[in-house]
Order: structure tokens, then sequence, then C-alpha cells
């Protein structure tokens, strides 16, 4: 399996990171199922310009700046996604499927998720203008639920996946 998805990779063109091309890390899937690359940039430009509630598959890679509270069994933190203070997203992982180690700001993390942009009129707004949420495997992809798996992997160790 982990050869074919190299080829995958090798053909199509598809960026990811080496973890995630050796087994280490999941795929992580678009709308559509197919493989997407790590897409900060884009993310970003998401939150730019987009309305609130825009909709979109994430998959990022960056550095945790900042752990909040838990909030009704779900944690919430930034991770910095180009290395500046305006590059920071918000991340909510539901605890249901798994508890994360103890975040620390400097943490590595690669999420899988669905982005949505969050500014102040949204219906949850966030302080960074965009969350990545569902960062977790589908508990009713066995019961034909059309939805992709995410997934957050924290300095190299994958949560929320089966």
């Amino acid at each position: 399996m982990r050869s074919l998805l190299g080829l995958l990779v090798f053909f199509l063109g598809i960026q990811v990171s080496e973890a995630a091309v050796s087994g280490a890390i999941p795929p992580c899937l678009d709308d559509r199922y197919a493989p997407l690359a790590v897409n900060n940039a884009h993310v970003l430009m998401l939150r730019e310009g987009t309305q609130d509630q825009h909709k979109d598959r994430a998959f990022v890679q960056g550095v945790v700046t900042n752990v909040y509270s838990d909030r009704t069994g779900h944690n919430h933190f930034a991770l910095n996604l180009d290395s500046h203070p305006a590059g920071d997203i918000e991340l909510i992982y539901n605890q249901e499927f798994g508890r994360l180690p103890n975040l620390v700001p400097g943490m590595t993390v690669v999420a899988c998720g669905d982005y949505i942009t969050a500014g102040p009129r949204s219906r949850l707004p966030s302080p960074m203008g965009a969350i990545i949420h569902w960062l977790h495997y589908n508990p009713g992809d066995r019961d034909g639920g059309k939805h992709p798996h995410g997934f957050v992997a924290i300095n190299g160790q994958v949560y929320g996946y089966q």
C-alpha cells in the first residue's frame, strides 16, 4: 500500500510530507476522496478572502503557538502556518475521539479536517478568523456516511484516526 501511495504521489505530482508517504501519517482526502497536499498558504488565503461560514478541506502543518482551556470536551489551540503571527489559525479537536497529549507551544502538528471561515459575525467566531475542525475519523463512514476522515498528528503520533 505504501508503494502504491508513493507511485500516486510521484505520477500526480502531489506534494505531501515524507511522513505521510512513509505511512506514519495517513493521507488527507478532499471531499471527492482525492489526496490533498499540505495547503497552508491556501488555508490562509481562504481566511482572508472568503465570507463567514465558507467551508473547505484543510491539510496543514505548523507549530503550536497557544493552547486554550478545554471547552466542553474540545481541545482548542492555535497553530502557526507560516512563521508570522498573522499565520495562526484555531484548531478544534473533539476529545470523544481520544485524548491528545498535553499540548504546549512549540509542538509540531499536522492536521487534516474541515476549514471554516469564522470571522466576528460568524455563528461561532474565532479570534483568528477561521477554524479547522472534524480532526477525527468519520464514525458514520461505516454506515455509508459521506465525509472524509480527519486526524491530528502531534510530533509524528496520529490521534483521532482509526
